[in-house]
């Protein structure tokens, strides 16, 4: 009985047991399951939090400008480029960068970095252009002594805007065998030591410019010898001396202070140099170029050169700064040209200098110049005589000198097709000066006192200059001249498009003066010469496009009444009252802008301009200050004149006319009746008398 209840007990007491275990497993999935779903909550969570707004194209990656504060690890894997610039950026560390081992390129530029994980970039093993300018390196160079590391296929390094000075950079940059291009421009760098670039033997490309660089050791860049273009412009470089690279062909040199530009004393040295500038200097005297025979571009403007007058008397001196290059080409007139300094020159910037005189021979052996800018200097006089002178000469600027005299001889400049004499002081000239440039085309005399002849039937006065029968000349200013007459045939067999003839107040414009230039001139300018009447054909000019008369005192127009091709006409500050329909009715398919302001306009007889303001047809400029008057009455703007106005106006005066025309009548008749009366009454009182 016992046993019989025990194993009831204990049946009983086992099925209890099995039915606790199986709550207490279910209790536990359920919680098992609950922090499953919360850890894969919370990793979506970071995930969603670790997500960026980036932007992926075709491999690349554009996060630029985001606000970001740390390398974004939710990219694609297999991405080749990464552009961060532009956000908040602190520090780059190995991890999450090295997710992105196919990177080639990795810009990081415009952040805010002052640390970099040592290694970080040489985790990223096909890493080829890297961009760390405008960031903070030097504020964390101090605690990161690793610098950039080796570079082995990065061919391009931009460290520019990071206040790094000299011995900074000799921290950072470490090895890099395939560097070809490496900017450190906007440093602070105030000298290059020997050993600077040593581990980049590839490099191609070097800028340096707005540092404070002062001194560069002797070797500096032999370290280089793929050097081909050296930016060190806007440092203070106060000279340049033993000059070496001999496979430099860009170099830039400008805004520095400059005194002397001298090469190493090898004489069989092979330079390759073909682009120099050293505009902004201090430079006193040409520099000595004669071992650069393949320069195609010198700018040496903006300095305080002054050009040699002749040849040193000792032949020693040769070689002097203060003849430099002149001398020694003129040293030996007998060599082949093809040899000469500077024959291959195309490009020579001479502004802003203090030349007074460009000696004899100075620019014979320049065969192959093109442009030629002797602007803003002191010259008196320039003079080309010697036949097949600068042959391939296109441009001359002698503008803002002081120019009293200009010997152009014949066949000299054949090519030229720019001439720009501008505010000089031009007076009196041969009269066939320009006739003899085959190939001009421009020509601005503008702030001169240069003269028109004429045409040979009336020749002008002594010292004009003939501009009739220059069959290339396309463009002509003659304004601010001191012109007094315009004769006829002025420009005959010239076909003018251009033609400049404004402020030359008292000009008087002869009848046929623009005669020949009907078929060809596209703009006239005659502003500002106190202009009455215009012996202009004017319509009979058919490709004119545009026309000023400004600041005249002119009050009719010729009537167009055909069409022609005026676009613009400038009537500005004129005498104008009318411009009647009948005289502008031609111009109505073409007219795109007229200006009138300054003209004592009438509000009525204007039908024609009120027309072009309501339907806007023509934009005529300012129409909110273009104003009108009623005869007498006050000022009113024109836009607001309506027919009816004038209507009503024209009304009034015939009521007017009417009732005056019926008082004298009236008058006149009562004024003959009582006359009649008076002589009646006298008639009849003699007759009673008698």
């Amino acid at each position: 009985m016992d046993g019989t209840d025990c194993p009831v007990l204990e049946g009983s007491k086992n099925t209890n047991s099995g039915v606790g275990c199986y709550s207490e497993g279910r209790a536990m999935s359920y919680q098992i399951l609950i922090l499953l779903a919360m850890l894969t909550l919370g990793l979506a969570i970071s995930q969603r939090r670790d997500q960026v707004p980036c932007r992926t194209v075709n491999k690349e990656a554009l996060c630029h400008g985001l606000s970001l504060l740390q390398v974004p690890s939710v990219l694609s894997l297999d991405i080749q480029a990464l552009y961060l610039s532009g956000n908040r950026l602190q520090s780059i560390l190995v991890s999450p960068l090295s997710f992105y081992t196919a990177l080639r390129h990795l810009d990081l530029s415009d952040n805010e970095i002052s640390f970099l994980q040592p290694g970080v970039f040489q985790a990223l093993p096909y890493l080829e252009h890297l961009n760390l300018a405008h960031n903070r390196l030097a504020a964390g160079m101090a605690l990161n002594s690793g610098g950039l590391g080796r570079l082995p296929l990065v061919v391009s390094l931009d460290l520019s805007g990071n206040s790094l000075h000299g011995s900074l950079v000799e921290r950072l940059l470490g090895e890099a065998p395939r560097l070809r291009t490496l900017s450190l421009a906007e440093n602070s760098l105030t000298r290059l030591a020997r050993h600077t670039f040593w581990g980049m033997p590839a490099m191609e490309q070097l800028d340096l410019h707005s540092n404070v660089l002062m001194d560069i050791e002797d070797g500096a860049f032999e370290a280089l010898p793929q050097l081909t273009h050296l930016n060190l412009s806007r440092n203070s470089l106060t000279c340049i001396s033993d000059f070496s690279l001999q496979q430099l062909q860009v170099l830039d040199l400008s805004c520095n202070s400059i005194e002397t530009f001298q090469t190493a004393p090898e004489s069989q040295a092979q330079f390759q140099l073909a682009w120099l500038d050293l505009r902004e200097n201090k430079l006193l005297h040409f520099p000595d170029l004669a071992m650069f025979p393949r320069l195609i571009y010198l700018n040496v403007s903006n300095n305080l050169i002054q050009l040699p007058t002749g040849l040193p008397q000792d032949s020693e001196d040769l070689h002097a700064p203060s003849e430099g290059w002149s001398a020694s080409l003129l040293s030996n007139p007998s060599r082949n040209a093809s040899i000469h300094p500077l024959s291959q020159l195309l490009n020579l910037d001479l502004s802003y200098n203090e030349i007074e005189l460009v000696p004899a021979g100075f620019l014979e052996h320049l065969t192959s110049l093109r442009f030629l800018n002797l602007s803003r200097n002191c010259l008196r006089s320039f003079e080309a005589r010697r036949a097949g002178s600068l042959p391939c000469l296109v441009l001359l600027d002698l503008s803002h000198n002081v120019l009293e005299a200009l010997e152009l001889g014949t066949k000299v400049l054949g090519s030229l097709k720019t001439l720009l004499l501008q505010d000089n002081t031009l007076r009196e000239l041969p009269p066939y000066t320009f006739a003899g440039l085959a190939s001009l085309q421009r020509l601005n005399l503008q702030g001169n006192q240069v003269s028109p002849c004429g045409g040979q039937a009336e020749p002008g006065p002594p010292g004009c200059v003939d501009f009739s029968g220059i069959p290339t000349l396309h463009f002509l200013n003659m304004a601010g001249n001191s012109m007094e007459t315009l004769r006829a045939g002025s420009f005959l067999h010239t076909p003018l498009t251009e033609l400049d003839l404004s402020a030359n107040p008292g000009l008087d414009v002869a009848t046929g003066a623009l005669v020949g230039l009907e078929a060809s001139l596209e703009v006239l300018e005659l502003q500002g010469n106190g202009l009455v009447v215009l012996r202009v054909d004017l319509p009979c000019f058919r490709r004119l496009k545009r026309l000023n008369l400004a600041e005249n005192r002119l009050s009719h127009l010729p009537a167009w009444t055909r069409a022609v091709s005026l676009e613009v006409l400038d009537l500005r500050n004129n005498s104008f009252s009318l411009l009647p329909g009948n005289a502008m009715g031609g111009l109505e398919t073409s007219l795109r802008r007229l200006y009138l302001q300054g003209n004592p306009l009438s509000c009525c007889g204007n039908g024609w301009l009120a027309a072009q303001l309501h339907q806007g047809r023509v934009d005529v400029d300012a129409t909110q200050d273009l104003i009108c008057r009623f005869g007498s009455q006050e000022e009113v703007s024109l836009s607001l004149v309506r027919p009816e106005d004038c209507e009503k106006g024209g009304l009034k005066n015939v009521n007017l006319i009417i009732i005056l025309s019926f008082t004298l009548v009236s008058a006149i008749v009562l004024t003959t009746l009582a006359t009649c009366c008076f002589l009646r009454r006298q008639k009849l009182s003699q007759q009673y008398k008698a």
